[in-house]
């Protein structure tokens, strides 16, 4: 019983995020959809249905905007739940498209490593990114990946085995 009480405890936090967004999207005078969802004990909420323009706002640029409000509606609903939550906004699949990116881009780089045997070093990427690309080459034979430098410049490099 004890774990169908945490799926309720989830689905109570989207729907406060959702909720929560929805009312920051009004008080911007953003007319768009917070869908809230949640998969293995996230809380997703993606921001849909928008002006084009309106979603760029939202994203900012290297989606700093879209990490400002991700923070913000994880301290404002976690204080209002009074519970700790982890949550992932997406403005019209900004986070997914980012994410494609930034595999495709380690993986060429890994392949261009093996091919020269030289490291590579990526931009600097924020936690979710380089755990990103610490998978997507480590499904990669030949190649290995280390974290380098301080945030909020920490990058990761890929060498040859």
């Amino acid at each position: 019983m004890p774990d169908d009480s945490r799926e309720v405890d989830i689905e109570e936090q989207a729907d406060a995020v959702a909720d929560f967004v929805e009312e920051l999207l009004a008080k911007m005078d953003i007319d768009a959809i917070a869908e809230p969802s949640e998969a293995d004990g996230r809380v997703y909420v993606d921001i849909l249905d928008g002006d084009p323009d309106d979603m760029s706002l939202l994203i900012g640029r290297h989606g700093q905007t879209l990490d400002a409000l991700q923070e913000l509606a994880r301290q404002v609903v976690g204080r209002r739940l009074d519970e700790r939550i982890k949550v992932l906004v997406d403005v019209d699949d900004h986070r997914k498209r980012r994410a494609s990116r930034v595999a495709e881009t380690a993986r060429e780089a890994a392949a261009e490593v093996i091919e020269t045997g030289t490291e590579q070093a990526l931009e600097p990427m924020d936690a979710l990114e380089r755990k990103m690309v610490h998978d997507a080459v480590g499904e990669i034979d030949g190649v290995r990946t280390e974290s380098r430098g301080e945030n909020p410049n920490r990058y990761v490099v890929i060498l040859p085995e």
